[in-house]
């Protein structure tokens, strides 16, 4: 996010305090690596697209997403910078602040495996539903330029694990990433955001 976005940020209240203990738990060490399938629900196509590839935490500011299954590419984020390189096709550069659903990855993923609240707390506010051992986190942009893109991010895991993570934009359309052990589930032919939302054990407030 550019600088001058940053100043416009109203200043972040204090993370509730069993989501920050949670964020704590989340903490991973760079580099680290998991497995995801994504399914992508966009309006303009006939049925959800789905991805099967690897996510690559290189600590903060840097992010690796492969693509491995229906085609093959590769997205690196790192140094304020988007490299994508797909097989068959130029590789591409270009500014992280171009890309708004990237920078909220970016931010989420990072705050996130980095088990800092506080962080994560600077773009988003952030909600915690819980349910036993299972939790959802909702994170909803603060920036409303941002929030022009992106409506919000939603956490699900159980524990000191995420199990997916999702991306809802602002005109309807999705990203649903299963991640690690779930990465492995049968989705059907065209999986639905229910029956995503069952896999991925939702808590709903």
């Amino acid at each position: 996010m550019t600088t001058a976005l940053l100043l416009a940020l109203p200043s972040p209240a204090t993370p509730p305090p069993d989501a920050a203990a949670l964020i704590a738990r989340l903490a991973r060490p760079a580099p680290s690596s998991t497995e995801y399938v994504e399914v992508r629900f966009v309006h303009m196509l006939r049925k959800p697209l789905v991805l099967h590839g690897g996510l690559d935490y290189g600590g903060a500011g840097k992010l690796g997403k492969r693509v491995e299954r229906p085609y093959r590419e590769t997205t690196t984020i790192a140094d304020g910078s988007v490299n994508v390189q797909r097989e068959g096709r130029p590789p591409r550069q270009f500014p992280l602040d171009r890309a708004p659903e990237l920078q909220a990855l970016l931010a989420g993923f990072s705050a996130l495996l980095g088990g800092n609240a506080a962080a994560l707390e600077k773009y988003y506010t952030i909600s915690l539903v819980e349910n036993a051992a299972n939790w959802t986190l909702t994170l909803t942009p603060r920036d409303a330029a941002l929030s022009r893109h992106l409506r919000e991010i939603v956490v699900d895991g159980a524990g000191g694990e995420p199990s997916c993570f999702s991306l809802h934009e602002a005109d309807g359309d999705a990203s649903i990433m299963l991640l690690g052990a779930l990465a492995a589930s049968s989705l059907g032919d065209a999986p639905t955001l229910p029956a995503l939302d069952r896999i991925c054990l939702r808590v709903l407030p």
